[in-house]
């Protein structure tokens, strides 16, 4: 058997679960999922589409294309960013870790995009000098 993760929004009505092993689990710095997200990185978890589930609230399901390729799903209630999808990652769903609900093994594998890692950020990215 395959394990299972959970994740809500911030108010709960949202709901989803994926199972079996991700494909990765990152962080990410590009400028878009930082204004997105309101911060200086954003730890996303990617699976294949078909073990992705929405358990509660897809009506609540709102998509803001963010780019030409790139699609990124919220709650309409609450707000949180959930979801990401993108034409360059065709079959995947990648969620926002921060909304995974309970104990869970995932870990962070790297950094996307450190070339627009912000200066004024006082993270360290791995391998930098502190």
């Amino acid at each position: 058997m395959s394990k299972e993760y959970n994740g809500a929004c911030m108010c709960g009505a949202f709901r989803f679960s994926f199972s079996g092993a991700p494909k990765f689990v990152g962080d990410c710095v590009c400028e878009s999922c930082r204004r997105a997200h309101g911060a200086s990185a954003v730890c996303w978890v990617g699976v294949k589409a078909d073990h992705f589930r929405i358990d509660q609230g897809e009506r609540l399901l709102n998509w803001y294309r963010s780019s030409a390729e790139s699609e990124r799903g919220f709650c309409s209630k609450c707000g949180t960013r959930v979801l990401f999808r993108s034409s360059k990652w065709p079959g995947e769903v990648h969620m926002a870790v921060a909304c995974m609900t309970g104990p869970h093994d995932l870990t962070s594998s790297g950094v996307a995009f450190a070339e627009e890692f912000p200066a004024w950020s006082a993270l360290a990215l791995p391998g930098s000098r502190s």
